[in-house]
């Protein structure tokens, strides 16, 4: 029990420096953006007076030290005051909660695709290692891996949205229309997210079949497994019951990091699909150099992810006490 609080009291420990330092770059960062984001939130027109100008300087602390801005930007930081958005003057983590439950509704139902259709690949060509399918599915995820996210979704919007008129090319809903709780309206959502959906699915899906099948095949080779055998169990029942059981523990690491990534990843989806959730916003947000929104974004991504490393590693702790000896 000792060993298992210092082990908690490290992870928390190292939590804390890694959110100091993600606090510190989120607030360096885009202060050494070159521009001005005067000139996004001030066009070019001579007529407009120089105490507007100044009023917006003063209201959005642009003309004050480093250090000035550093204390404001950590007061906010307790309170997820990010400041106002420079080009739609409203709160920054306000702008971008109107975002995240598209994003999260893509990113959820994009994971539960490529946790299940991975990890059965995984499962499959594990058990059949050598096999025509072992080699057939690492050839098609080491394919789509490969494979640049923003190509993948521009060639199936060209394809399907484009060439053959499948499904819708951009947006969440048909425009013009809002999401209500009816039939017509989830089937819409539905028919806009098949694309996005299976552009996530098919980048990542490798991701969770190759360590699927390394995990399985290793476990494959360990004593109890060849006992299991010996005590006249089917290949499924060792499978089943003995082999998954055990293979299927790093996994719960890689699923709690890669879906907090996935966030970042559904970034070139939902820009190129035109999907209104958090990634579109954060590029619309770095083309007009809006300072808050992108402290406010890269803040509750960074966050996420240190979150799902801390969650994962004690999970792992309670189920695998060969990490705590270690």
């Amino acid at each position: 029990m000792r060993d298992f609080r210092r082990i908690i009291l490290r992870r928390v420990i190292s939590l804390f420096v890694t959110f100091l330092l993600v606090i510190c770059i989120n607030f360096l960062l885009f202060r050494m953006m070159p521009g001005d984001p005067l000139q996004f939130m001030v066009p070019s027109d001579p007529k407009i007076p120089d105490e507007y100008k100044k009023m917006l300087i003063e209201r959005y602390h642009l003309d004050d030290s480093m250090s000035e801005q550093f204390i404001i930007y950590i007061k906010g930081i307790f309170t997820l005051d990010f400041g106002e958005s420079f080009i739609h003057k409203v709160p920054a983590m306000d702008y971008l909660l109107e975002y995240i439950p598209w994003t999260l509704l893509l990113v959820g139902i994009a994971s539960f695709f490529m946790i299940v259709i991975g990890m059965l690949i995984g499962i499959i060509a594990a058990w059949k290692r050598g096999g025509l399918f072992d080699s057939g599915s690492l050839a098609f995820s080491l394919f789509f891996y490969a494979m640049p996210t923003f190509w993948l979704a521009m060639i199936m919007v060209m394809a399907f949205a484009i060439t053959w008129n499948i499904f819708p090319p951009s947006r969440a809903l048909d425009i013009g229309t809002q999401f209500e709780l009816t039939l017509a309206s989830v089937k819409d959502l539905l028919h806009h997210l098949v694309l996005p959906v299976t552009c996530l699915v098919l980048v990542y899906i490798a991701t969770f079949s190759l360590v699927m099948r390394g995990s399985l095949s290793d476990v494959m080779t360990e004593d109890y497994i060849t006992t299991a055998r010996a005590k006249g169990l089917s290949e499924k029942a060792v499978l089943k019951d003995h082999a998954v059981p055990n293979a299927i523990l790093p996994m719960l690491i890689l699923i709690a990091l890669t879906v907090a990534y996935i966030v970042g990843g559904a970034f070139m989806v939902e820009y190129v699909f035109e999907y209104p959730g958090v990634g579109w916003a954060t590029i619309v947000a770095v083309n007009e150099e809006d300072w808050p929104v992108l402290q406010a974004a890269f803040f509750l991504i960074a966050v996420a992810v240190i979150i799902a490393n801390f969650v994962s590693d004690i999970v792992m702790l309670y189920l695998d006490p060969r990490v705590e000896l270690s």
